[in-house]
């Protein structure tokens, strides 16, 4: 088995924090999101990983080099984006010696146990199963008690002769390699728009629903911000990078990350807000209900604000 991580997106919703980090490398608790995403795949048996890029690939770039991952993990530049389809198509040769590949969007957070997933995948013999969770906001994709998606939409892709419940895609997809057979040779192209063309023909494109574990996009700040505040409840505490400085008198209330070499005066206040690395926090200045970037000074007062230096 070998993985894909799709990253090659610009991030525009998430500006003007992707000005400084390309989204994949947004820190979560102090962790690069695509850092997590790669030894989720090593720890399900992944043999490989491969990460399409485009904006501040280089960035993405240096970060791969610079780990030791313990299995092969190599990044695609796309100096045009191919689009998710075409992304993974360009990957195909990555794939040859797989017998899956698993498929995941660099901007999602899970604890997902894919194993189920996996095995249905094998057990079906299908094209692709994409995974899929209740999670009413971006409920769309429709499917019967055998798993074949009937709607997409609710746009209707297929007959069914059983019930339907409608679900979210989480962005994990399993794909089988001969689905490469059916692709588009190159170019731009979605993934989504493909699987819907498959299913209609009756292809065996399924969907698989996960009941248990923790899901969230994060492709806007607010579902950044209440990432962390979700992961932090569980933790129960705010979060400090050990070689983070806080000075006395620095009052601390909510769900709080500090990141790697921030330094934060004294009688500063900061509340529900994540502080990115080598941030500079003035004494006395207040930072509540924000994001703020890398390197950034902050002074005075802030509430509800993205910040970045300059």
């Amino acid at each position: 088995m070998k993985g894909m991580i799709l990253a090659a997106g610009l991030g525009t919703r998430l500006e003007p924090l992707t000005n400084i980090r390309p989204k994949p490398l947004f820190p979560v608790l102090n962790r690069p999101l695509l850092g997590i995403t790669i030894e989720q795949l090593q720890q399900i048996g992944a043999a490989g990983v491969v990460i399409n890029a485009h904006h501040l690939a280089d960035m993405v770039e240096r970060f791969v080099e610079s780990k030791g991952w313990g299995l092969e993990v190599e990044v695609r530049v796309e100096p045009e984006i191919l689009g998710t389809g075409g992304g993974i198509r360009n990957c195909a040769d990555f794939f040859y010696d797989a017998p899956l590949v698993v498929v995941i969007n660099a901007d999602i957070y899970h604890t997902f146990d894919l194993r189920p997933a996996l095995h249905y995948h094998k057990e079906a013999n299908n094209l692709a199963t994409l995974v899929l969770y209740d999670y009413p906001r971006f409920n769309q994709v429709g499917i019967d008690e055998e798993g074949r998606i009937v709607s997409v939409r609710e746009k209707e892709t297929q007959k069914s002769s059983s019930p339907s419940k409608v679900l979210t895609f989480t962005g994990i997809h399993i794909i089988s390699p001969r689905l490469f057979d059916s692709m588009p040779s190159a170019g731009y192209f979605d993934i989504i728009e493909f699987y819907i063309e498959l299913a209609s023909k009756g292809e065996a494109v399924k969907g698989h629903q996960m009941q248990q574990g923790y899901w969230r996009d994060i492709g806007r700040v607010k579902d950044y911000i209440a990432l962390h505040q979700d992961l932090m409840r569980v933790e129960g505490k705010s979060i400090i990078h050990p070689e983070a400085h806080i000075e006395d008198g620095v009052r601390m209330e909510g769900s709080v990350c500090v990141g790697k070499g921030t330094r934060i005066g004294g009688s500063a206040f900061i509340k529900d807000s994540i502080i990115w690395d080598d941030v500079v926090i003035e004494k006395g200045s207040m930072a509540e209900g924000c994001v703020v970037g890398d390197r950034t000074r902050v002074t005075g007062q802030h509430q509800g604000e993205i910040l970045i230096p300059g």
